[in-house]
């Protein structure tokens, strides 16, 4: 035996001598696989777990071993078990001492052994017992919580033992990592090639983004103006928020009214406001094209409202502003026009012309977007143009030479105090021949009033007329105003009349209402009840609403001809009343200087309108434009608001005597006095593009 073999021998031999000697110490029979666990591999593996350096050294028994190439395959041919385990751990360490592993196996905290031989686990050097044939269950209290032993012994052993034991060298290629463990990354200088330079590339990367920001951060900075506290000047007021904006990369910015189809593009403009609209123009060329005149129209309606069907529209023809129902108009011009006269409504901005011709008391009006038509106390009817030059068309009445000229009460020519007009129109005076030549044929001259007309209304097919000489005249408008009939009940002058398409009602000084046949004419029935005067009537499908001078309103059935409700005023007499086209809203007037605002379905009363100083003579209310038109007999016609009651324009003093009637559209006010004038009181004169809303 050479001396290596025999110092070998002798070192194998020195655990189990002191294997024996310990367990004849501690008073065992003979030393077992529990006691060769407990004695030799134990204090070794808590050494290891007590100090992490150089576990493979400091852990090895036999440091001068030399290797050998002999070693058994399994227990079964040892003849004592501790004899063999010792025997096999010697024969691997020696074996194994100088052979470098091939890979480097990562230190963790869980391990787990497989049954499987195909894959050798990687267990964390310090945490891996000496063998995997020993008895699980007499180890299982040494092994850290989370670890599981092999039950059976496997191929694997050996390897286990070589990973436990084997120094830790450098890697030539990576290992994939297992579960949630991290891959094994080669650490020698030769291997990872790639990944260094995905890394180095990836560092260069964000240096030149770092430099090209702090260039750009440089840039702002020289281009910021010094400020200077002291002084407050040189301050940068510029808006720098939108710099980064412009610039962000990758950022598609597309206009979505290039993308859509026309109609979606115009349906959704059709629901916007006038001004939003003007600056949705502004966008691009694509908005501006897609704000195309249909949506303009829409926008218009949406905002000024649009012509009542036929099955909703009054035959009291009133002009609403909205122009004529032709193709190709342009909408966004009649809105800007529309939006010009509603400024100078608001700062009463207006022209005032004056119709001079009667040569009395002009009594009452009415008038559309073509003709005004007037009644007077020297018992004509004059037909005017709404138009420049504003010139007599028609006069309907007695003949000249039998008409009164007592002249008007004051001076015509007087021109306007209080409230200036802007401007001031006086049409001439109708000639002789120009007189002649308007007026009725000699022939009808029977059927014309003998007395003063205090009352008129018309629609598109007839006018009715009512006047002191107790009655009533229907004319026929389409065939030149020719008169068809003459209404007889009254005992007293007729002081206001009002139709629709099935009755004509008509109230008078003795007190009583009737209701006429609007076909035939006949009288159907008289409504009792007022104690005085009845001096304005208003006519809403089956309802009537009429003013007295015994303090009163009340609303009528037109069928049954009951009184449903009475709407009383605080002092003295009403003059003057109107119901809303809604039927919710009545309105009264009279010599208490106060415009009572009642509702209609309550009786309650809602409001007071307050201003006027004289008797309140005529009322109009405008719903479509939330405006209440007041002329009284302090010589001012004021303008209220309809939801507030505040008053919003005053104007005293256009007419030189009492107002004794208003009316009132989208454009103009037309109004009469006692000083044998009408004036126009128009807000839309010289207003560029006023004719778009023209009917």
């Amino acid at each position: 035996m050479s001396p290596r073999e025999h110092n070998a021998t002798s070192t194998r031999r020195r655990p189990s001598l002191s294997f024996r000697s310990r367990a004849r110490t501690m008073g065992h029979a003979a030393p077992t696989k529990e006691f060769a666990l407990e004695t030799w591999e134990k204090p070794y593996f808590e050494a290891y777990q007590n100090d992490h350096t150089s576990a493979a050294e400091e852990m090895d028994p036999f440091p001068n071993a030399a290797p050998r190439r002999r070693g058994a395959k399994s227990f079964s041919n040892l003849k004592h078990p501790v004899d063999g385990l010792v025997a096999l751990g010697r024969r691997l360490s020696v074996s194994l001492r100088h052979k470098p592993s091939k890979q480097t196996i990562p230190v963790t905290e869980d391990i787990h052994v497989v049954d499987s031989e195909e894959h050798a686990p990687s267990f964390p050097t310090h945490k891996r017992l000496a063998s995997e044939s020993w008895d699980a269950q007499s180890t299982k209290e040494q092994w850290p919580q989370g670890y599981s032993v092999n039950r059976r012994p496997s191929l694997n052993s050996v390897s286990a033992l070589q990973v436990f034991y084997a120094p830790t060298v450098s890697i030539s290629t990576p290992i994939p990592g297992r579960g949630q463990e991290p891959p094994v990354v080669p650490n020698h200088k030769n291997a990872g090639a790639a990944a260094r330079a995905a890394a180095a590339a990836q560092n260069e990367q964000m240096e030149a983004a770092r430099r090209a920001q702090a260039e750009q951060e440089d840039k702002l900075r020289d281009m910021k103006i010094p400020l200077d506290s002291e002084s407050g000047i040189c301050i940068d007021l510029r808006d720098h928020s939108d710099v980064s904006d412009c610039d962000l990369p990758g950022v598609t910015r597309i206009d979505p009214m290039s993308m859509f189809p026309a109609e979606i593009s115009a349906h959704v403009l059709s629901y916007l406001d006038p001004d939003s609209l003007m600056n949705a123009e502004l966008v691009s060329r694509d908005w501006l094209r897609a704000a195309s005149p249909h949506v303009w129209k829409h926008v218009f309606r949406n905002t000024y409202g649009r012509r009542p069907t036929s099955e909703t529209t009054s035959k009291v023809k009133q002009s609403s502003g909205l122009g004529k129902s032709i193709p190709n108009q342009n909408w966004k011009q009649k809105l800007l026009v529309r939006r010009a006269l509603d400024r100078r409504w608001k700062e009463g901005k207006a022209a005032a012309i004056y119709l001079q011709g009667h040569e009395d008391s002009v009594y009452c009006s009415q008038f559309d977007e073509n003709k005004i038509i007037t009644g007077s106390r020297d018992r004509t009817i004059r037909v005017w143009d709404a138009h420049y030059p504003w010139s007599c068309q028609k006069i309907i009445g007695p003949p000249a030479a039998r008409t009164f000229r007592r002249g008007p009460i004051n001076s015509p020519t007087s021109q306007a105090t209080g409230s200036s007009p802007f401007m001031t129109i006086t049409p001439p005076w109708p000639t002789a021949d120009q007189t002649s030549n308007i007026s009725a044929p000699l022939e009808q001259e029977s059927i014309y009033h003998s007395a003063s007309i205090l009352c008129l209304q018309f629609d598109e097919e007839i006018m009715v007329t009512g006047s002191s000489d107790f009655t009533c005249i229907v004319y026929d408008i389409k065939d030149d105003y020719r008169p068809i009939r003459r209404l007889e009940g009254h005992h007293a002058g007729v002081l206001d009349v009002c139709f629709d398409d099935r009755y004509i009602v008509s109230c008078s000084k003795d007190t009583t209402i009737c209701v006429w046949d609007r076909s035939t004419g006949e009288l159907l029935r008289q409504l009792h009840g007022h104690e005085g005067p009845v001096n304005a009537v208003q006519l809403r499908g089956d309802l009537i609403v009429s003013a007295s001078g015994d303090g009163v309103a009340k609303m009528w059935n037109v069928t049954t001809g009951q009184c449903i409700k009475e709407f009383t005023s605080k002092d003295r007499g009403l003059a003057c009343v109107e119901f809303s086209d809604d039927g919710r809203t009545i309105l009264t007037g009279g010599n208490d200087r106060i415009i009572y605002q009642f509702d209609a379905n309550t009786g309650e009363l809602v409001n007071e309108l307050r201003g006027h100083t004289g008797l309140i003579r005529s009322l109009h209310l405008d719903s479509a434009n939330k405006r209440i038109v007041s002329g009284s007999y302090d010589m001012s016609v004021k303008v209220f608001d309809r939801d507030t009651g505040n008053l919003s324009l005053n104007f005293p003093g256009w007419t030189t005597s009492w107002m004794l009637s208003v009316q009132s559209d989208y454009r103009r006010i037309v109004a009469t006095s006692q000083d044998s004038r009408a004036v126009i009181i128009d807000f839309g004169y010289g207003l560029d593009g006023i004719d778009l809303l023209e009917e």
